[in-house]
């Protein structure tokens, strides 16, 4: 065997060393996720209550792939939770092991990246991607199941990149071709992957490729996919009014977005104090802090930092520039949400800076440091490992459910109404309906125009059976919000379950079908309010339309067997109720029988 056959074995062997060692530190420490519930931010949203996703058919396929969906247009993210309610249902454990097989690929992907890219390095693909795994600030996008849009497209976009190193290597179409493909599957994954061809273009200039006309050419497609799927971005966050939602004014947003970056920095070296909701901080008048027009003068630095190591160290320079190319779209300069930075954000862009440190760590360490230079950077780098890992296993404990993920955020910050809207609508699902007023006293406190918060309030106090205090909270929050749709569901229930007004009560389900088609829930209930108010021929039709969708339902089961019941058909009252019980519903036993009986069964 010759030496460079041998030492190609060693090669191998550590980079599969490195890989199981990473990969198996990572799947002990963020195991527990896998136990972690739906949280009230767009986790039910997402699976539950999404029918798109109910059954993968033609139809909704199509519906997936030209419909908007929580102000975002990310048709695989939907495909992959229909994938998880066919294999799961509606069980939380599975949807958070399918994010965490998903974190450990993306994990493996960035260590083949940078073998790739650090041929003679592997030190630094190991450090790399050992960072990645199990840095604190990458939890939201795994812990949380909503998050699975950064999984996603970070893995079709690391694909893309190493496609697009081997292109760079061997010059062949097709892995040219295949890389244009992954990046429209990252696009279809999250629209923050508009910076993929920024992204090659500092591959290319980390490499040493020579920026020709011809270079430059290939790179076209890529951008116009970017340019189209960034305006379809922009115009989905329109669907929502999610732009300019933190009503922050034209001339402090750009000091936001760079105290934002600010932000990222310390929070890349001192993950602290993190929560899942960054409020803009504001003085007492409600006005940007004198340190937000400091915010700049980082930038200055990153930019000298840039200009000193173009040519001395592209490596440390393409690290800084990869984190600042790929964070651009989602700074503040256009105020979307209500946060000034969210962690998710960072999933992709760390990358870059854990290459410029692992540089920079490995080189302090190498053979000709001093001895104590080595010790000492050894140590430390140790302890604050050792401290990423164990802030990562506290936040994960957070994104436990609801509960614990909201009081974490009021627990911060005390004053973000959107923290007591939420929680209080988990404590409302948990009939803790004492809990859910009480958050929503102290919510409306901070915004009284938060027409989520009386509709939250007055579904507790019509559970408690305070029936004028609820519907005068239905009314507070339709005339804060007259296109609140979830309010004209709560309202309905109310009318149809509490004050036997059937007919105002299915005036509320239509108005709410009208706004959101195909609801099943909505469905079932106005079949439900069709039959209280003796309209059995329009129950019928609602009943068995919610059947079409779902064959899961039970509610609409037993209704349609009441009905044929009254009418003497009881055959077919015995079997829809007989479906109604082996779906779940609480059937009436005696009833059964005797629709059976008179249906001519003997057994």
């Amino acid at each position: 065997m010759s030496k460079q056959t041998k030492s190609q074995k060693r090669k191998t062997t550590s980079h599969g060393f490195n890989v199981i060692f990473i990969l198996c530190i990572t799947f002990i420490i963020l195991f527990p996720s896998i136990h972690n519930g739906f949280v009230g931010w767009d986790d039910i949203d997402y699976t539950i209550r999404n029918e798109m996703i109910k059954s993968l058919s033609l139809g909704n396929v199509w519906r997936i792939f030209t419909t908007f969906f929580l102000g975002n247009y990310h048709p695989f993210v939907l495909l992959s939770f229909g994938v998880d309610q066919l294999l799961f249902q509606e069980q939380p454990d599975g949807y958070h092991f399918h994010n965490l097989i998903l974190h450990l690929i993306n994990t493996y992907l960035v260590y083949v990246i940078c073998s790739q890219i650090f041929t003679s390095r592997e030190k630094t693909a190991a450090i790399v991607a050992l960072l990645f795994a199990i840095h604190p600030l990458h939890v939201e996008s795994f812990a949380w199941i909503a998050g699975r849009k950064d999984l996603l497209y970070t893995l079709y976009f690391l694909l893309a990149l190493i496609t697009y190193l081997f292109y760079v290597k061997s010059s062949n179409k097709i892995n040219y071709y295949l890389t244009l493909l992954l990046f429209l599957f990252s696009l279809f994954s999250k629209g923050q992957a508009v910076t993929f061809p920024l992204v090659i273009l500092l591959l290319d200039y980390l490499t040493g490729r020579k920026f020709t006309w011809k270079v430059l050419l290939e790179k076209v497609p890529f951008f116009m996919l970017s340019l189209f799927f960034g305006i379809l971005a922009i115009h989905a966050q329109n669907t929502t009014e999610a732009i300019y939602l933190a009503r922050i004014s034209a001339a402090s947003s750009p000091f936001y977005a760079f105290y934002g970056l600010c932000l990222y920095l310390l929070k890349l070296f001192i993950p602290v104090y993190q929560t899942c909701l960054y409020a803009y901080p504001m003085n007492l008048a409600g006005n940007p802090p004198l340190y937000i027009y400091a915010a700049p003068f980082v930038l200055l630095l990153i930019g000298f930092i840039v200009w000193r190591t173009w040519e001395t160290n592209k490596v440390v320079c393409f690290g800084i520039l990869f984190f600042i190319v790929t964070i651009l779209p989602v700074l503040q300069f256009l105020p979307v949400g209500q946060a000034v930075i969210a962690e998710r954000y960072t999933y992709i862009p760390f990358i870059g800076l854990f290459i410029a440190m692992s540089d920079r760590f490995l080189y302090t360490t190498r053979s000709d440091s001093p001895r104590q230079t080595k010790v000492l950077i050894l140590i430390l780098g140790s302890i604050w490992i050792a401290f990423l890992g164990i802030s990562t296993v506290k936040r994960l404990s957070v994104w436990k459910d609801s509960g614990t993920l909201w009081s974490d955020v009021i627990e911060k910050n005390p004053d973000i109404p959107l923290a007591y809207q939420n929680r209080s609508a988990y404590y409302g699902h948990k009939k803790e309906y004492d809990k859910a007023i009480s958050d929503c006293n102290r919510g409306l406190i901070l915004d009284s125009n938060n027409s989520k918060l009386y509709l939250n309030r007055g579904v507790a106090y019509r559970e408690l059976g305070r029936q004028e205090l609820a519907i005068a909270d239905f009314s507070h929050s339709l005339v804060k919000n007259p296109l609140q749709c979830a309010l004209y569901m709560e309202r309905g229930i109310y009318y149809t379950d509490k004050a036997q007004q059937y007919e105002l009560g299915i005036v509320d389900f239509r108005k709410y079908l009208s706004m959101r088609p195909n609801d099943l829930e909505a469905i079932s209930n106005l079949g439900i309010g069709y039959y209280k108010n003796q309209q059995y021929d329009s129950s019928l039709y609602y009943c068995k339309e919610a059947i079409q969708i779902s064959e899961k339902v039970s509610g609409p089961y037993y209704i349609i067997a009441l009905i044929y019941g009254e009418r003497g058909n009881y055959n077919e009252a015995y079997f829809y109720g007989k479906t109604a019980m082996e779906h779940g519903y609480k059937v009436n036993k005696d009833l059964l029988d005797r629709w059976k009986k008179l249906a001519g069964y003997n057994n």
